[in-house]
Order: structure tokens, then C-alpha cells, then sequence
């Protein structure tokens, strides 16, 4: 409860207080001892400890959320959501990851989700693997044990302001605005639709969430060739672990039939139920 709690609180923070990196940056740089595992993003930089403890879902040292406060429906959604609760068996989901686009090359690789112990309380315990090789990334303490919501797309995210930080220059925690700008996003701008989508042949119903959480930055002239991103996030009950796949897209700007400068999708593609 302590960690729900935790991130309730953080997510409350960052949606009402602003922290304009863009303002003052300097050209500091984070420095620190290789971890246990590469930690790096998705174009190959090696994060920090103090980098991969800040996270966009279960995040923060608050005991207690603001009286009165509520989420968005959003957030709700994505952050506080039992995703693992249609999960009945120990579990294992395989997902896909491809970049592709012309900004720079790209990849295909795989993340693998494992829900090992499903516990009296309804949490579940698992094992995470979030790429391979050079570009696996260390999964944050926590992320893994008691937990009810699908932890790939934490960590999914979580990459995601890294990369964007990378990708635009600039100060090394220009990661933090990015972040503040998605939450904000969540809370004021995301839209949620009903979709359809075919997984295995067959058809299925879901709930998409789609947001441009940048194109009315005040600050988008610091990243302007960025500034359009298109984040989309497919769910359905009827998924297990709910997560279907996540999209995200930079066009490019110079022409409407030019291939994106970055396109990146995360989908499912298997899942393997295990005797208890």
C-alpha cells in the first residue's frame, strides 16, 4: 500500500508543479560507475543510478495522497489499474520491440514478462526482462514484487523521456521535463477511445489512450524537429496482463508522405499460461 500510496503522491506532484529544465540548463553532465547491467536507452547511452530511480509509475517517498485529490481517467488507466488481476496462473508474455524511421538506425528486440507467484492479497510477483545483450535494462527495485499493474509499461515509459533527453541535446536531466510534460499530459490532454485490434487471428476490444504531450510546449522551439511526438496505448480486459501494445511516432515535418523520423512499437505476440 505504501508504494501505491508513493506513487499516487508523485504523479499529483509532477502534474501540478512545473520544473522548466528548458529555463536554465547548463551543460552538466551525470557521472557514475557502469551498474550491473548496460541501463542503456533505446540509442545506447548508460543511465545512472540516480536516473533509474526516477520513474513515472509506482514513484515517491509521501505516505499519503492530498485530500480530496483525484486522477485523471487517463491515469487511472495506465498508473492504478489491476492489469495483472485477469492473470489467474503463473504467466509468461512475450512482446515485441521495433524502432524504425530515418532519424537514425533502428532495432528489434524483446521484452519478457513472467508472473511467477500470484499472492493472497491479489498482487503478483515477477520476473522482467526489458531487452537483451548491451541494451538490457536494470529493472528498479520494487518494480517486480506485489505489484497489480503491468510493469512493462512503466519501464516502457520510463525509457522514453531517457530517449527523448538524448535525442534533443542538451542538459543530461532534460529527462525530468519530458516526464512532467507526459504526466501533464495524462492528466489534462489524453484522450481515450474504443478500438479494435486482431492478436492470433482473432479480433479483439480494447480502449486506446492517445496524447501529443509536447506540441503545445511553450518550450518546443528547444526540440521543435520532436515537438509533434504521438504517444498511443492499446488496452483490453481481454489481453492478458491487459497491455497490447504501445506506439509512438515523431513525423517528419518536411513531408506528409515522408517516413517518420522515428516510429516505435511495443506489441504482444505470445502468451504461455504455466501449472501452478
Amino acid at each position: 500500500m505504501k508504494l501505491l500510496l508513493n506513487s499516487l503522491l508523485i504523479i499529483y506532484l509532477f502534474a501540478t508543479h512545473s520544473v522548466l529544465i528548458f529555463a536554465d540548463e547548463t551543460d552538466a553532465e551525470v557521472t557514475g560507475e557502469k551498474p550491473e547491467f548496460s541501463n542503456t536507452v533505446r540509442g545506447g547511452k548508460s543511465l545512472s543510478e540516480e536516473e533509474i530511480e526516477s520513474k513515472i509509475g509506482r514513484y515517491g517517498e509521501a505516505e499519503e495522497i492530498p485530500e480530496g485529490f483525484e486522477f485523471a481517467t487517463a491515469e487511472n488507466k495506465l498508473w492504478l489499474d489491476n492489469h495483472l488481476g485477469n492473470i489467474t496462473q503463473p504467466t509468461s508474455l512475450y512482446y515485441e520491440f521495433e524502432k524504425s524511421g530515418s532519424y537514425e538506425d533502428g532495432f528489434i528486440d524483446s521484452v519478457f514478462l513472467k508472473v511467477v507467484e500470484l499472492n493472497k492479497d491479489g498482487t503478483k510477483n515477477a520476473l522482467l526482462d526489458f531487452f537483451t545483450a548491451e541494451r538490457k535494462q536494470k529493472i528498479p527495485e520494487g518494480n517486480t514484487t506485489n505489484i497489480k499493474g503491468n510493469p512493462v509499461l512503466g519501464i516502457y515509459m520510463n525509457g522514453d523521456v531517457f530517449d527523448m533527453a538524448r535525442i534533443t541535446g542538451g542538459k543530461a536531466d532534460r529527462y525530468r521535463y519530458f516526464l512532467k510534460q507526459i504526466k501533464v499530459a495524462l492528466r489534462e490532454t489524453a484522450k481515450i477511445e474504443s478500438t479494435t485490434f486482431s492478436y492470433n487471428g482473432k479480433e479483439y476490444q480494447g480502449e486506446k489512450i492517445f496524447f501529443t504531450p509536447y506540441v503545445k510546449d511553450p518550450h518546443r522551439r528547444d526540440f521543435e524537429k520532436f515537438a509533434d511526438k504521438y504517444y498511443e496505448i492499446v488496452l483490453s480486459d481481454e489481453i492478458p496482463g491487459k497491455l497490447y501494445q504501445i506506439t509512438t511516432i515523431i513525423p517528419d515535418a518536411s513531408s506528409e508522405t515522408a517516413e517518420p523520423l522515428v516510429m516505435e512499437t511495443l506489441k504482444l505476440i505470445d502468451v504461455k499460461n504455466h501449472d501452478s
